[in-house]
């Protein structure tokens, strides 16, 4: 439907994973719509607008920064007018998911950029005050037990 609107925007995709199986787990709507078919949609939003999209892809350790997930989405992007996003996790209170380790996360881009797909690592900016992103609300939560309206 975007493809059609003629909106001047660079579209955004949420993967997080390479897989379908460990997809379904941290973006649910994959149960619905395959990683294969939102890479097709996104290709053919590129084609129509001739703009790059983004691939979103925040690195939680142990879950999805395994350097064969990396090899897997650098497979999965080569060729593609693709740009990767990678987004180091910010720590926020009660949960159980933490940062990738630097090499890790070193790892996984050197491995994106050994097939030519183009990758940033997110700057995490007002990590040291709790301000980053996710933080701000989940200390709202965790002091009322509420998300701030």
């Amino acid at each position: 439907k975007l493809i059609d609107e003629d909106i001047p925007v660079t579209l955004a995709v949420s993967l997080h994973a390479p897989d379908d199986e460990l997809r379904d787990t941290l973006v649910p709507i994959n149960t619905r719509w395959k990683v294969s078919e939102v890479l097709e949609a996104a290709d053919a939003y590129s084609n129509k607008t001739g703009r790059r999209y983004s691939i979103e892809y925040a690195l939680i350790r142990d879950i999805n920064d395994q350097a064969w997930r990396a090899d897997l989405l650098g497979r999965l992007l080569k060729n593609r007018n693709a740009h990767v996003n990678l987004i180091p996790l910010n720590p926020t209170p009660g949960s159980k998911w933490t940062a990738s380790r630097q090499e890790d996360e070193d790892t996984f881009v050197r491995l994106l950029e050994a097939y030519g797909v183009a990758v940033t690592v997110r700057d995490t900016r007002g990590r040291d005050i709790d301000g980053a992103c996710g933080q701000l609300a989940a200390s709202e939560i965790a002091i009322t037990g509420a998300p701030a309206e």
